[in-house]
């Protein structure tokens, strides 16, 4: 890529059981994560029917401070409705991430979906 190519972000979203799983491709910065704050924040993720949330990162490669504020709003919110959250990832850079700011501590980090999904 370079350095001059926007970073385009990727997100679907699909239910699985009772888990909505929003799976998420691409860099997760200060240039993407408005817009992952917006898709965890829309309808499609819609927590009163959810009992889990799973954030498929392991198609990302990168992730800064603000994709980790966009995923502590996201427990944060989801807590409030009794709803958990999993991240799903084996990539490096995230865990480590993940890691060194403690979200790990609250965020369950999976290293594959049919971990992070009951009964699956």
């Amino acid at each position: 890529m370079d350095k001059g190519d926007p970073v385009v972000l990727r997100i679907s979203h699909r239910r699985a059981g009772a888990a909505h799983v929003v799976e998420v491709a691409g860099e997760i910065d200060a240039g993407t994560a408005a817009e992952l704050r917006r898709e965890l924040a829309s309808e499609a993720v819609d927590t009163t029917v959810a009992e889990l949330v799973v954030v498929d990162l392991s198609e990302v490669r990168f992730i800064d401070s603000a994709g980790l504020t966009v995923l502590a709003g996201l427990y944060r919110r989801s807590r409030e409705r009794g709803v958990s959250v999993k991240v799903v990832t084996r990539q490096y850079a995230v865990k480590r991430a993940l890691s060194i700011t403690g979200l790990d501590e609250l965020i369950p980090v999976v290293a594959d979906l049919a971990e992070a999904l009951p009964g699956e």
